[in-house]
């Protein structure tokens, strides 16, 4: 409130002007559109009380709310510098999010660290990157998230079908409905459009058992194959002892190759399979998690591997049961090269050391296969394992039952 004086006359008019109250900091920050998470705002250059060239900014965390920091430095361009080196340290994360505009590539890298994460087999893994690297990549990966529509998701798994056969393409299908559940599950899209793809239709192949005529070629192979020195000095031949091992449990390669001597019980004569063998990044091979609970199982050894055993743990010097020439683990792959080095050209060519879980399978039939190679249903081993002979059993006497209907018109018929 204020008073206007004149000289000819005492008081004039009292004006009372509003009272304007000055806006506060948090209704300043109000008014202003907010930051996007994880970002920061214009960076200001300024001195510390010292006289220290500094750099200050606001940015928005993860939480939402808006911080300041400051960093100095000996000049005011090296203090802004270490300001934005701190931002990016801070808001670091900010780059791995999934984000509607995000190509496909990104998507499928963050996908595959959720997916070592897991605990699916390592041979599920091996495949699910093997078909990112070899499809996702090359075939999808410069596409937005936003841009992966069912008819070009759907489009790419037809070509791949076309091109690779329906189960890489039923993989990729896979892959890709779980790439997309992650671009949900992070915000980028809302619906999962995998949910909606036509997945190719893999026709299961009749299950092929090697016979005892074939496993007998098997055999003079393999120990033909062990006669002979190897080329690479150190290198182990043993084929005709792994194969042993293999249809004495009915293993898979991954489990066989991971058997140590502490496995064995040799009051008892059995093995406990409780580990396999997976690849870990940075470690190299090593003892694993099994492929499921069912997997682990104490099986009792057949007595014609016995005395092998023994004589291989006599004269062991590591752990391992099939040792690589290091001494360590070895990789199942190198087993799969000399195996199909040993059987080349023969009528037993056709076999992979996992036929021979399918004889062992086969051998037991469904119910005991189950427990033997470690499903956790029999539905498993009657679907891949067991094969299936063309002749059933003779049903003739049962069904003769139904002659008496004939019988009896013809009787009528007299």
């Amino acid at each position: 409130m204020f008073t206007i004086y004149t000289p000819y006359s005492p008081v004039i008019r009292t004006f009372i002007p509003p009272y304007i109250r000055p806006p506060t900091s948090k209704e300043i920050e109000m008014a202003r559109a907010p930051l996007p998470l994880e970002t920061w705002g214009k960076i200001r250059r300024t001195v510390t009380l010292a006289g220290t060239p500094a750099a200050v900014a606001y940015y928005r965390d993860l939480d939402g709310k808006r911080r300041r920091l400051l960093r100095v430095g000996k000049s005011p361009a090296k203090a802004e510098e270490a300001l934005k080196e701190a931002l990016r340290d801070r808001l670091s994360p900010a780059s791995e999010y999934i984000t509607p505009s995000s190509p496909l590539s990104a998507l499928a890298k963050a996908w595959v660290a959720d997916l070592d994460k897991t605990k699916k087999a390592a041979g599920t893994k091996r495949r699910y990157k093997s078909v990112v690297n070899s499809h996702v990549n090359s075939h999808v990966g410069a596409i937005r998230i936003q841009e992966a529509t069912v008819p070009r998701l759907q489009r790419i798994i037809d070509l791949v079908e076309e091109s690779s056969g329906a189960s890489q393409a039923k993989i990729l299908g896979i892959v890709l409905t779980g790439m997309m559940g992650l671009a949900v599950r992070n915000g980028a899209i809302r619906d999962n459009p995998g949910k909606n793809l036509r997945m190719p239709i893999i026709e299961l192949k009749a299950v092929r058992a090697p016979d005892m005529e074939t496993i007998a070629e098997l055999y003079r192979r393999l120990a033909a194959y062990d006669a002979v020195a190897p080329v690479r000095s150190g290198s182990i031949r043993d084929l005709t002892d792994f194969a042993d091992v293999m249809l004495a449990t009915g293993g898979r390669i991954g489990e066989v190759l991971a058997f140590q001597w502490s496995d064995l019980n040799w009051e008892t004569w059995t093995v406990t399979i409780d580990a396999t063998l997976i690849s870990v990044p940075g470690e190299g091979l090593v003892r694993g998690p099994l492929k499921s609970a069912a997997s682990r199982r104490t099986l009792h050894i057949p007595e014609f591997v016995r005395p092998m055993l023994s004589k291989r743990y006599k004269s062991a010097v590591v752990a391992w049961v099939f040792p690589s020439a290091n001494g360590g683990p070895r990789w199942p792959e190198n087993v799969r090269q000399q195996w199909r080095t040993a059987l080349r050209g023969s009528d037993a060519a056709w076999m992979t050391p996992h036929d021979l879980r399918k004889a062992v399978a086969t051998a037991l039939g469904t119910e005991a296969a189950m427990r033997q190679l470690g499903h956790a249903s029999t539905s498993v081993a009657d679907r891949h394992y067991v094969e299936k002979t063309l002749l059933r059993p003779d049903q003739s006497e049962t069904l003769a039952r139904f002659g008496s209907f004939r019988t009896q018109l013809k009787v009528a018929n007299k």
